[in-house]
């Protein structure tokens, strides 16, 4: 028994090192030595403050404070402030430019009240407040970024035609995993033990290692905005032509198809309003309004098509991939994965006619 609490003890010691060295070599990389857009530098402020809570935790091991109930319960106060901190670097994704020194000071604020005057008293009240308030707010916070996530890629859709590396998916995982470290974090905060350190020290290490891994590969790009300049042009509201669309409706079709747009991998929907000479809300109107659909799949019906055309020459022989890559698409998977919702086949079956054209 002795013998495997030393193990667990060991290990816990192991796993904080590592976890220290972890956020410490990043959070410093991302901040001073990386050239990192705005998520990226939150993210290398949030490492820093986690590496300096880490190396905090070093006075946990002198016998005098860890068998202090004062003091071991105020050393852990401190962590707490780093979940208002995380609450930024997760609405500065979604929000960008919300991240600012003035928001840091109100959402540490109060945490920071209820270390103080646990500092100042030494009641544990006081200490058990922060603990309730910092589960509540880490519920609010969940809660509200899970709404938020979808907004932003439905957003997303609406203004680019491709999704890969620009949606945020992967935050939705990187919840769930956040969920589990705050839980973990709470047990540990009222049931301090070597194997609950270790496992909070291991969970939140992977965790945000995840995290990183997104952000490095993720495309950043800052909301586009709402009131864009209007340029004067006919009002959408006319008589539908024959088709069902109306002349702007015809226009825009005309005009993607004539210098074939769609090919642009990263076309979007600023850069298309940009090439007719329009502004982005009028598009947008016409897109959403009249013909009910989004940027992403009307641009990804071209490609759909110009892919099928592809597939369907004989003199063609190349691969699916290259297929993809003719048609605008810069993902095979989304090729794939589109090509099987239209046409109910993949493009490989199409194109040994296993289904019928």
């Amino acid at each position: 028994m002795i013998l495997n609490t030393l193990f667990i003890e060991s290990l816990s010691n192991f796993a904080h090192g590592i976890s220290s060295a972890f956020f410490i070599y990043f959070g410093l990389n991302l901040v001073f030595f990386r050239n990192s857009n705005r998520p990226l530098q939150v993210l290398g402020y949030l490492f820093c403050l986690w590496a300096v809570q880490n190396v905090k935790d070093l006075f946990l091991y002198v016998d005098s404070v860890s068998e202090s109930t004062y003091y071991s319960s105020l050393l852990l106060s401190f962590d707490m402030w780093a979940v208002p901190f995380c609450a930024l670097f997760l609405l500065e994704i979604l929000y960008p430019g919300f991240f600012s020194l003035k928001r840091v000071v109100q959402f540490e604020a109060p945490l920071g009240l209820f270390t103080l005057v646990y500092a100042l008293t030494g009641r544990s009240v006081f200490y058990m407040a922060s603990i309730v308030y910092t589960a509540l707010f880490c519920l609010v916070v969940v809660l509200f970024i899970v709404s938020k996530v979808r907004r932003y890629n439905r957003f997303m859709r609406e203004n680019y035609s491709y999704t890969e590396r620009v949606n945020v998916r992967w935050l939705m995982n990187s919840m769930i995993i956040l969920a589990l470290c705050l839980i973990l974090w709470l047990y540990t905060c009222v049931n301090i033990s070597h194997l609950g350190d270790l496992v909070y020290y291991v969970t939140s290490t992977l965790l945000w290692a995840v995290v990183l891994y997104f952000s490095l590969r993720q495309e950043w790009i800052a909301e586009v905005e709402e009131s864009d300049t209007e340029v004067e042009q006919v009002p959408l509201e006319m008589e539908p032509s024959r088709n069902g669309a109306s002349p702007m409706g015809q226009k825009l079709e005309a005009y993607i198809r004539e210098r074939e747009l769609f090919l642009n991998p990263k076309l979007s929907l600023p850069d298309l309003a940009t090439e007719m000479g329009t502004n982005r809300s009028y598009l947008s109107n016409c897109l959403n309004n009249e013909l009910g659909v989004t940027f992403y799949d009307y641009i990804n019906g071209f490609r759909l098509e110009k892919a099928k055309g592809i597939l369907e020459d004989p003199a063609f022989d190349g691969c699916i991939e290259e297929v993809a890559l003719l048609s605008g698409f810069n993902s095979v998977s989304t090729f794939r994965r589109s090509f099987q919702k239209r046409y109910g086949c993949s493009p490989s079956q199409y194109r040994k006619g296993e289904v019928g054209k």
